[in-house]
């Protein structure tokens, strides 16, 4: 028995492994929202917090969960801040696989190989794919919500607790977890014993977790945007600083016959899940999972019905209120999972182990993850050429135009007293336009980070003197300062 222990320990070291040296290999990432604001405000909060609006979506998320990868690849060198970021990743790999040994009936080295495999089906898949070693959160956002399912599926009142202060912390760093912190409680509801004391401690923990890690950003939020949530569910918060309306990404998720299709969607590419084109075959998997289930179905236990429970309530839920791929990392982990165990209720451990592997490597090959930007490794992890923003003198204003992601070449750059705002043109036929043109029309000058028209800033703030304007070179992408007349 201590010897499996020890190559379960061995295995769980190993997948963490292969994902820092996946991200290694693939280079430094280099992704629009990193470039944007992953690591622009957790710089901001780490030196002075947020002190004005800004007319951008990223700013309206909470900044913790970008504060790992801001410490990473500020104190580490790129290319160990890089193979750090894939370890991490590597974490909910581990994770699924622990799962995976919970609700295959085999044994021994058997239970080990097949559990591997299930996390292996996991790692191919192309949300996982596209995360690995990137400044995304959702990877690990993922590992939380996993270990919470894990710890429910051991029993007992204090892994419940445990398992809802995950779920709650998970929801407090970024709503999008909501999904599949509902669907742990579907899974909690499905283990026999002791369902109303556990799901009470489930939700004090839940509580517990979201005030650790998202009141304080609830209360930052209603004290700026009048509201906890903004600028989502303003009809019934009623922000001033933007319209009685439910926001919502309409180029993900789906609709109507779209529901029938969706894995079908996925597996040739044609669902819209991210901006970059992915295909993923593993959804059509869920139909054998149900069939070899139902054949099967005296094998069944209740701690594999409630990772079922939690991968379909999830993922539907996912697909009803958000539809983009990332969010989704949890039931595309556990999908693989539920394959491999669906396999071993109808055949032998070998005959499943076989099917698995060829299953993982077919899958690994027909899936196409959304690989953003890559550029090669230097000294650090930006550098901007010495100068840039010579011009900037204290007291001015510098926009960043939301079309161009640019705000990492801000950080250390400018005057102390140089204000910031990003602007994004979702929120520029909003009052927050008002109160930025006002805000902004007594400053000494104003800048713009832009790249070449068009622009979100022009004409809807002022006019960009495009004559003027200074190129900013990094080893990532150039921009250009460029003076601003409103």
């Amino acid at each position: 028995m201590g010897g499996v222990r020890r190559w379960n320990v061995v295995v769980d070291l190993c997948l963490v492994a292969v994902c820092a040296l996946v991200a290694a290999l693939l280079g430094q990432d280099a992704n629009w929202d990193q470039l944007q604001y992953h690591y622009w405000y957790p710089w901001q909060l780490l030196h002075g917090g947020f002190t004005d609006p800004d007319l951008y979506g990223g700013r309206f998320q909470n900044p913790l969960p970008q504060v790992p990868f801001y410490l990473l690849v500020t104190y580490l060198p790129p290319i160990a801040a890089q193979a750090t970021l894939g370890a991490i990743a590597g974490t909910a790999a581990v994770v699924a696989r622990r799962i995976a040994a919970r609700i295959i009936p085999a044994a021994g080295g058997w239970l080990l190989a097949l559990s591997t495999v299930a996390a292996a089906a996991g790692m191919v898949g192309a949300g996982f794919r596209s995360e690995v070693g990137t400044s995304y959160s959702d990877v690990w956002l993922a590992t939380m919500l996993l270990g919470g399912l894990l710890l429910l599926l051991r029993g007992g009142t204090w892994p419940a607790l445990w398992a809802g202060v995950l779920a709650g912390a998970a929801v407090g760093l970024k709503y999008t977890s909501a999904p599949f912190a509902i669907a742990a409680v579907a899974a909690l509801l499905v283990i026999a014993d002791r369902r109303a004391t556990r799901l009470g401690v489930w939700l004090v923990g839940a509580v517990a977790g979201w005030a650790l890690t998202g009141a304080w950003w609830a209360w930052q939020l209603w004290r700026v945007y009048e509201s906890p949530v903004f600028p989502f569910w303003n009809t019934v918060f009623g922000s001033r600083w933007f319209p009685a309306e439910t926001l919502t990404d309409e180029r993900y998720g789906v609709t109507g016959g779209e529901w029938l299709t969706w894995p079908w969607d996925m597996a040739t590419g044609a669902a819209r899940v991210l901006d970059l084109a992915v295909r993923d075959p593993r959804w059509l998997a869920v139909a054998v999972i149900v069939l070899l289930a139902v054949i099967g179905h005296r094998a069944v236990t209740r701690p594999a019905l409630a990772v079922f429970v939690f991968t379909g309530i999830g993922a539907v839920l996912w697909l009803a209120v958000f539809g983009v791929l990332r969010y989704a990392i949890p039931a595309e982990m556990l999908v693989g999972a539920l394959f491999v165990w669906a396999l071993t209720l109808v055949f032998s451990d070998r005959i499943a182990m076989a099917i698995s592997v060829v299953a993982v490597v077919v899958a690994g090959v027909l899936t196409q993850s959304a690989q953003g930007r890559r550029v090669a490794f230097g000294d650090s992890w930006f550098s901007v050429a010495p100068g840039a923003f010579a011009a900037v003198s204290p007291g001015d204003v510098v926009l960043v135009d939301g079309q161009y992601p640019s705000t990492f070449l801000l950080p250390g750059n400018l005057p102390e007293d140089a204000t910031v705002h990003v602007v994004q043109k979702d929120f520029t036929d909003t009052p927050l336009r008002g109160w930025l043109v006002s805000e902004i029309g007594d400053a000494p000058r104003v800048w713009v980070v832009t790249g070449r028209p068009p622009s979100q800033v022009d004409p809807a703030i002022g006019t960009i003197d495009y004559d003027n304007c200074t190129r900013i070179r990094s080893n990532v992408v150039d921009r250009w300062l460029c003076p601003m007349t409103l």
